[in-house]
């Protein structure tokens, strides 16, 4: 259908005149009829019953008149979130993330963000990725960056970056010094973990329950980055994200071990509500930091130096 048509049949059908459309259109009355008999043409249907000069609609007139004036409305937010987002001179933002996106991955970015955009109010909220979700859903954030997978049918989800979560120990551990390294030889050691509804958490939990182990005993942490210092620290080993513990791995203070079954990939989702129309400031964020990652590839383990258990 054509969108000209439909915005003369709209105005004629909330007038019931072909006149005063026309008059509105700034077209003749003839042209309005022809788009008319066009759109009717397409449609293969009446959308007007004509007694003499007063017009009333058809069924399928009614029908249509409903769906236009929401497709109209559509298209002036669109215009408007458009117009908006040439500029971008004012506004508020709220962000999600999840705690490795939100420390080790994007704080660069969003500081880029918000030098080309300083108009917008950024807020930044930091927590697990279960209760990011939980925020997006109820309104709290605007948008979210989370590592999935996210089940919820209320939420739009768009792939954002892939990333790798290795075993890893302090340089002097003792199992830094193996030639081989097992499922039962880690079970010697405290294995540290981020606390449940963490995205790191539950990617290592799926991992284990595909290969059947069972997990030792562990201590759980609140942080990422209390893992780590406890990692450097003592005989502890524990699950990282390569993005998380890209320096200590650079510069040997963390070995981690980059072979199966001690490697897992997982996903980091960008996540909008379904029922909220985005904010000029979200979509531009999430138009940024594509953007930024495309044209700057954000190191994993794979751009170090091989300092890693094998």
């Amino acid at each position: 259908m054509d969108f000209q048509q439909l915005k003369t049949f709209h105005r004629v059908a909330s007038h019931l005149n072909f006149t005063r459309a026309a008059e509105e259109l700034h077209l003749s009355q003839p042209a309005v009829s022809r788009q008319i008999e066009a759109l009717e043409a397409t449609l293969g249907l009446p959308l007007f019953d004509r007694s003499g000069r007063k017009i009333s609609l058809t069924e399928a007139g009614y029908v249509l008149f409903r769906q236009c004036e929401q497709i109209l409305r559509l298209v002036d937010s669109t215009r408007a979130a458009i117009d908006t987002l040439k500029n971008l001179e004012s506004g508020s933002l709220h962000i999600g993330l999840s705690s490795t996106i939100g420390n080790y991955i994007l704080p660069h970015t969003i500081l880029q963000f918000t030098h080309k955009y300083p108009g917008i109010q950024t807020k930044i909220s930091i927590s697990c990725s279960r209760d990011v979700l939980q925020k997006l859903e109820s309104g709290d954030v605007d948008i979210a960056v989370v590592s999935g997978p996210i089940t919820s049918a209320a939420l739009y989800v768009e792939p954002f970056l892939q990333d790798e979560i290795v075993l890893a120990m302090g340089d002097g551990h003792p199992l830094s010094q193996r030639d081989h390294i097992t499922v039962d030889s880690i079970r010697q050691f405290p294995l540290l973990l981020r606390s449940e509804g963490s995205g790191t958490r539950e990617a290592i939990a799926r991992h284990a329950a595909r290969l059947g182990w069972q997990l030792p005993l562990s201590i759980e942490f609140e942080t990422t980055e209390a893992i780590k210092q406890a990692i450097m620290a003592g005989s502890g080993v524990g699950f990282l994200s390569t993005f998380a513990a890209r320096f200590e791995m650079r510069y040997g203070l963390i070995r981690p071990v980059r072979r199966d079954p001690f490697r897992v990939s997982r996903s980091f989702f960008i996540a909008s509500h379904k029922a909220r129309h985005p904010s000029p400031g979200a979509l531009a964020f999430k138009t940024f930091i594509r953007k930024m990652t495309v044209d700057r590839p954000l190191c994993g383990l794979d751009h170090f130096p091989d300092t890693t258990v094998t």
